[in-house]
């Protein structure tokens, strides 16, 4: 079987890997890191275990398996672990999350709720907006525009809001300031981008996917890692693979790659050395990826050409952890906290809840004085804090810890109730991949792809024209359309088929690909939506003008006369979103009794 060299040993590398290996080829993983798993890899902070404990866990980020996640869980559940079963089982189901507000005393739990009407997209606005008071206005043109975007064809999104920002398809900047703070900060808490320089196509779809995972109700809405990830999923991962023959070549940089005839020869390595296979799967990060496409290279594919002319810095951000290890643990909710009005836009999880398969946190890890760990993603880099008054790209390390832990009492804290008190913590770990060899400001080793507008259109395919060269990450052309583990790994996938399809493997013997899924009561309108696109028309929702609708004085009487609204006082009632939205349903002939 044909021999396969992959460059990066991250999620994408990993999953191509994983394919291959099982289906005969001999396969050789190159990654400039002495560990495996790239950003998704745990951080043990060294020398913190005591008398046979282990070290204490510190991770990049989020440690977050949203439903929609059906690829990397698939791969989970054929890797054996060691713990029990195999790797799928020690995802851990989320029951509840919580939003905490920096301005406001206290904070809010939100459970999740089954709804059993057509409107579940609709009706689960309210469990973020319910409990913030914003004005009707504003919650009521975000809720339209939502449901525009969800009721859009996919030929639609890509032709149209593929170059448009998530921030200027809102029209946010006709928001009150009070939105426009939340408008920004949660794309940047879930998946890591900045609405203003984001593509509407992309953060609209992954909303759509989030919004469903708090709306349906089930253990496989959010889950989490029942334990730190490298030692519940990426060694039992490695094991797996080294049992199929698949060998590891840690610490090796790849420094280049060479071309010769039309196609890829070889690899240099850095410290010295090379290597050849009959086929090459570049999975490494976009950044690295431009910096890897010589000329010689780019004039072999038009993609990989268009890739290299590209700037990293305009398609890539920040989003990384720090962990906060406490002498109690303080869990808050059974999930996810998210901090939507914080500088840096905070999202934070209390572990040892989760971990109880692995005994008692504080006699597993550390010195034994340590109960509990809060993880904490900072995804806003470039905004000034509240407690030093710098972002965080202008911080010290100790300065970032104090900063996030000022935020976190803050929204956390009130009154009557001191739930983080600095007597509580013990010590922290912020990601080692922000490096402050240099001084300030620190260089970012795992940046992210955050998707502007547009980068559908220079992003390439998984196999490329060069014959036996593949890419396998999160930045290639997926159905998830988002830098995480899942678009790595169903990158990585695709890089796989690619090679099963030029070898001329047994058809049909290909790695699943899941496209997304979105609620079934829109198809009606997505159909009709895709007859107006195709006849040359605007969306429905423009079409009637529902922007301006919500704006003017005399809405109640348009839409009374449009839509056909029997009880006008129901816009702005407690229902105020979903009033308006489901009266626009009912004119595309979908009944709320359906």
């Amino acid at each position: 079987m044909a021999k396969v060299i992959v460059i990066g040993g991250g999620v994408g590398g990993l999953t191509a890997a994983h394919e291959l290996a099982d289906r005969g080829f001999e396969v050789h993983v190159y990654d400039t890191r002495p560990a495996w798993g790239g950003k998704a890899r745990s951080q043990m902070v060294t020398g913190t275990g005591t008398n046979g404990r282990k070290d204490l866990p510190g991770e990049h980020g989020f440690r977050f398996y949203p439903r929609f996640y059906k690829h990397v869980v698939d791969t989970m559940a054929r890797i054996p672990s060691p713990y029990g079963a195999n790797v799928d089982s020690h995802l851990q189901a989320t029951t509840e999350a919580a939003i905490a507000m920096i301005d406001d005393n206290g904070w809010y739990r939100f459970d999740r709720k089954k709804l059993d009407t057509p409107y579940q997209l609709v009706d689960v606005l309210e469990i973020f907006f319910q409990d913030l008071h914003f004005d009707a206005e504003d919650a009521a043109i975000f809720g339209a525009r939502f449901l525009q975007f969800a009721t859009s064809c996919d030929e639609r999104r890509l032709a149209e809001y593929e170059d448009l920002s998530w921030w200027q398809y809102l029209d946010a900047a006709h928001c009150s300031a009070s939105f426009q703070r939340i408008l920004k900060s949660i794309p940047r808490m879930m998946v890591a981008m900045d609405p203003q320089t984001g593509s509407a196509r992309t953060i609209g779809s992954t909303s759509i996917q989030i919004m469903m995972d708090f709306a349906v109700t089930g253990s496989h809405n959010d889950r989490t890692m029942g334990g730190p990830t490298t030692m519940m999923w990426i060694d039992p991962w490695t094991a797996y693979l080294t049992s199929k023959g698949v060998t590891f070549h840690p610490s090796a940089e790849v420094a280049s790659l060479d071309v010769a005839a039309g196609a890829i020869s070889g690899i240099q390595l850095g410290g010295g050395g090379s290597a050849t296979a009959d086929y090459y799967v570049l999975a490494v990060p976009i950044d690295a990826a431009i910096g890897m496409i010589s000329p010689a290279l780019a004039a072999l594919d038009p993609q990989l050409a268009t890739l290299a002319e590209q700037s990293a810095a305009s398609l890539v951000d920040w989003m990384t952890g720090i962990q906060y290890f406490l002498y109690e643990d303080v869990a808050i909710v059974r999930g996810h906290v998210f901090y939507p009005d914080s500088p840096w836009a905070l999202t934070s999880i209390s572990q040892p809840q989760f971990w109880r398969g692995l005994g008692l946190f504080r006699k597993t890890f550390g010195d034994g004085e340590v109960g509990g760990v809060l993880s904490v993603d900072i995804s806003e880099w470039d905004v000034p804090g509240v407690l030093l008054g710098k972002p965080a790209k202008q911080c010290t390390r100790q300065e970032i810890a104090d900063e996030v832990w000022h935020q976190l009492k803050q929204a956390i804290n009130d009154p009557d109730d001191q739930t983080l008190t600095d007597e509580l913590l013990k010590s922290w770990h912020l990601d080692e991949d922000i490096d402050y060899s240099g001084g300030l400001p620190p260089v970012n080793h795992s940046r992210l792809l955050v998707h502007p507008p547009g980068s559908w259109n220079i992003r390439p395919d998984a196999g490329t024209a060069v014959p036996n060269l593949v890419l396998a990450a999160d930045y290639v052309r997926t159905y998830t359309n988002i830098a995480t583990m899942e678009g790595a790994n169903e990158g990585g996938r695709r890089a796989a088929n690619a090679i099963l399809d030029r070898v001329g493997y047994a058809a049909g013997d290909r790695a699943a690909l899941w496209p997304l899924v979105e609620p079934a009561e829109l198809d009606r309108a997505r159909r009709f939506d895709k007859w107006l696109f195709d006849h040359g028309h605007r969306h429905l929702f423009e079409v009637l003008g529902v922007r301006q609708f919500v704006r003017a004085a005399d809405m109640l009487r348009k839409l009374d006369g449009i839509l056909g609204i029997t009880t006008l006082d129901a816009v702005f009632d407690k229902l105020k979103v979903t009033s308006l939205i489901k009266a626009i349903l009912e004119k595309l002939g979908i009944p709320q009794g359906a």
